[in-house]
């Protein structure tokens, strides 16, 4: 089984539309023929505050910086809490999951960040997708997913963000 995730509601029916049929509509997903076809809405995860790595994080001081974890700490954000467990379930059952993220470095992020959380070790594909149109997105080819340089791209900014202790760099 397929698992299209996209990162936003109207990109996964967009998706579904053009996948097989009987279709099927649940709350957090469809399911199109063999196929599933989910959604984030924006980012599910977060990066820990620091002080959830030491209680002495909690008050900011400059003498503290760099912070530097052995292990970062992602959390799922409360408001997408349903969301994301629902992502959770879905990539179990799935051969191929296809990241039908935004076409740019976040989108391949985000959906990086939930397979990777969710210790996802099955094949993953890449599909690009800048307009949502059904006509359009049938044209399109799902490719190998050469492009997760993307994600390391991004992630490494954000780390050098949380080491600096900077948020306004963003």
């Amino acid at each position: 089984m397929r698992l299209f995730i996209a990162e936003k509601p109207s990109l996964a029916r967009s998706i579904a539309a053009v996948l097989a049929k009987p279709q099927e509509n649940y709350k957090l997903y469809i399911k199109a023929g063999d196929d599933f076809v989910a959604w984030a809405a924006g980012h599910l995860l977060e990066q820990a505050m620091p002080e959830s790595y030491d209680e002495k994080y909690k008050h900011w001081n400059v003498d503290d910086l760099p912070i530097f974890p052995e292990i970062w700490k992602m959390l799922i954000k409360k408001e997408s809490k349903d969301l994301f467990d629902n992502l959770k379930k879905l990539p179990k059952q799935a051969d191929i999951v296809v990241n039908a993220g935004d076409c740019d470095r976040e989108g391949q992020l985000l959906i990086d960040e939930i397979l990777e959380y969710c210790n996802y070790k099955g094949e993953i594909l890449r599909i690009l997708i800048s307009d949502t149109n059904p006509e359009a997105v049938k044209r399109l080819s799902i490719v190998s997913n050469l492009i997760r340089i993307f994600t390391a791209t991004v992630r490494l900014l954000l780390l050098i963000i949380t080491l600096i202790g900077c948020m306004e760099l963003i």
